[in-house]
């Protein structure tokens, strides 16, 4: 077993980051038959199953000793792993004490899965875990012996709601092995930040954990490896240590992998500062708006499936002409070019209700594509955010500069020891394995899954998907039976709201405009008779708890009514349903006039569109199948490349700033 032994002292001062270079063809042909031959040899040896009769053997043992016992033992576990770091036999003896001691303290005991979840986690993979199977619980396992062997732990999550739920759960059988635990959301001020990242164990969403590394950045002004901190380390001069908030980059273990690692990957994160803005800059992105506003789509400009827009030739000799009348930089092929796309995009890429809300205060809140939640004191850039507010109407807000920035790619992989979990993997575990060097290993079923596919249906225009939908929701409620209807956007979440209403049938939604009562939501959601229709927010990390009732009925049915830009996403949908050898059912009723039919253009969709909706036909549902996965793959497809280039950025970026002299 590949393990992560503690060869060195563990370092807590300023800083402590693992260095990283981009890989060449060789290198990741090198780590794929590497770990091709690793994987075939755990195979054939079988050494976790082995590992884990011995954990669950000796945890039966400890489950004899009084609490001075095991108090007594706990302090020898502790003494033990910071002398002799991680391995085989100090596995054994903390895995099966933490698992007696959450026995004792939450009244749950890892079972054999679990177990398995946080060996592979220790061992530096992604593990995928069917979702529903206890990934929360799962990895205290690996993260109390990383504590307790002295190694500072960051428990990543997706969002705050996951941060603090996860937090506060787990608490109580951290404190009771002796390990502090500290919670970052939002909200958090600096010295609450800086005193949980202090803790042994943090838990905070995978945002305001780079933010944060990036605002370290920002103080110590690229001098992080410079003989000054050593110094300061060595001396150990407090100084810097109170303006910084993380104190090194040591242990993480990442939930929902995939989602952080690659869905997340595709932009980088931004720290910025205000500029100065007048009337001058105001009246220039006016005057783009206006350009862009006489544009037709197709004519002037197209839209690519990545969320670009290309102007055409006739678009730019229109742009020529227009901007003849005006001066300073519309003289300018260099800039006007830029603006007129910019104010395009805010015209017709970003749409209210699906990647922004406009609050009660007026102000332009931004939607997480991957979470369905709002971005608090989150911007666009280059003069985006400004175009979105005058297409709004709403009060302008100053635009912002670049400070400092990085993307989770070269962020994650400064992690001395990373890993991960997750419910959908398989998809792209081989972008993982090339980019941030993690292998994959599944993680067997503890129980059968019992899921079921009920419908399966593609209808030609928007209006007969909502009657279908309305159709099978009025079925399902008179029987008793709990749905979660599953939406991609704020609007689409509201119009099928809207047409439950029409038809009487009681429900409640939940999307960015109602994320703070997520938890009531989601507590009512597996009641006999619920109705939830939601964004993405009741994807990822949700559980849906079930009343005997609701089982006793078929469990929980989830209906995809569009399919979003990804398979895994989909998957994790479709994962809220018969979790853990519960009862349950998913069912795809898409239209023709979705959302990703309309992102990827094309002479085959755009004529099967037309065909049948002039014709007025019924589109066979194979057929409606294959076209939706085409386009859906076209976009992973245009995802992936726009992470390659990302990669590519980072590596040209620093390989520059390297010639000029400046240590990053």
């Amino acid at each position: 077993m590949s393990e992560y032994v503690q060869k060195k002292p563990i370092l807590t001062g300023l800083r402590n980051e693992k260095s990283w270079q981009i890989s060449s063809w060789l290198d990741i042909f090198i780590v794929r038959t590497r770990e091709s031959l690793r994987k075939l040899i755990n195979r054939l040896l079988r050494r976790d199953e082995r590992l884990v009769k011995a954990i669950m053997a000796r945890s039966d043992l400890l489950s004899q000793c009084s609490e001075a016992e095991l108090q007594q033992l706990q302090n020898s576990s502790r003494d033990r792993l910071k002398i002799e770091g991680i391995n085989r036999s100090s596995i054994i003896e903390s895995f099966a004490l933490v698992r007696e001691v959450s026995g004792r303290v939450l009244g749950m005991r890892h079972h054999h899965t679990q177990i398995r979840v946080s060996v592979s986690l220790l061992r530096g993979c992604i593990a995928e875990m069917a979702t529903g199977e206890g990934k929360t619980l799962a990895a205290t396992l690996a993260c109390a012996t990383a504590a307790l062997a002295g190694v500072p732990v960051h428990m990543v999550t997706i969002n705050d709601y996951l941060a603090q739920r996860d937090g506060e759960e787990m608490t109580p059988l951290y404190q009771a092995l002796g390990l502090s635990v500290g919670i970052v959301t939002h909200e958090a001020e600096l010295l609450e930040r800086r005193q949980a990242y202090a803790c042994d164990i943090c838990f905070c969403s995978n945002k305001e954990l780079t933010f944060d590394f990036l605002k370290d950045r920002l103080v110590l002004d690229g001098r992080e490896n410079s003989r000054v901190l050593q110094a300061a380390m060595l001396t150990k001069d407090s100084s810097w240590s109170g303006r910084l908030l993380l104190r090194g980059l040591h242990f993480a273990v990442v939930d929902e992998a995939d989602s952080v690692l690659v869905d997340e990957a595709r932009t980088p994160l931004i720290i910025s500062g205000e500029e100065i803005f007048g009337h001058r800059e105001e009246a220039l992105l006016k005057q783009a708006m206006d350009i862009a506003s006489t544009y037709q789509k197709k004519l002037h400009f197209e839209e690519h499936e990545d969320g670009s827009i290309h102007i055409t030739p006739r678009g730019d000799r229109l742009l020529v002409e227009r901007s003849a009348a005006l001066d300073g930089l519309w003289r300018s092929s260099f800039y006007r070019e830029p603006l007129v796309r910019q104010a395009l995009s805010a015209m017709h890429i970003y749409q209210l209700d699906r990647d922004y809300i406009v609050d009660e205060e007026g102000l332009v809140q931004i939607v997480d594509p991957h979470t369905g939640r709002v971005m608090p004191g989150r911007s666009w850039g280059q003069g985006l955010q400004q175009m979105i507010e005058m297409k709004e109407g709403v009060e302008l807000t100053k635009p912002r500069e670049t400070n400092a920035e990085i993307s989770y790619q070269n962020f994650f992989r400064k992690y001395h020891h990373l890993s991960g979990m997750t419910g959908t993997v398989t998809e792209v575990a081989r972008e993982i394995l090339d980019v941030y060097r993690l292998r994959s290993e599944a993680i067997p079923l503890l129980k059968v899954s019992q899921r079921k596919r009920r419908f399966n249906e593609v209808y030609s225009t928007e209006a007969e998907k909502l009657n279908r939908i309305v159709s099978i929701v009025s079925g399902q409620q008179g029987a008793g039976q709990p749905t979660l209807i599953g939406t991609n956007s704020v609007s689409s979440s509201e119009a099928i709201s809207e047409v439950l209403s029409a038809e009487g049938i009681a429900h409640t939604v939940l999307n960015a405009r109602q994320d703070e009562g997520e938890a009531g939501i989601v507590a009512l959601a597996g009641e006999l008779g619920a109705v939830t229709v939601a964004t993405s927010m009741a994807g990822r990390g949700t559980d849906i708890k079930l009343s005997q009732a609701a089982k006793d009925v078929g469990g929980l049915h989830v209906i995809v009514t569009e399919l979003q830009d990804a398979r895994r996403i989909d998957r994790q949908l479709a994962g809220r349903s018969a979790r853990q050898g519960d009862p349950g059912m998913v069912s795809e009723i898409l239209s023709m006039e979705d959302r990703l039919i309309k992102k990827v253009t094309g002479p085959l969709i755009d004529n099967l569109t037309a065909l049948f909706r002039g014709a007025k036909l019924a589109i066979p549902n194979w057929l409606g199948m294959r076209v939706q996965k085409r386009c859906q793959r076209t976009i992973e497809n245009s995802h992936y490349r726009q992470r390659l280039q990302l990669i590519k950025s980072d590596g040209q970026r620093q390989r520059t700033m390297a010639f000029a002299g400046e240590k990053k």
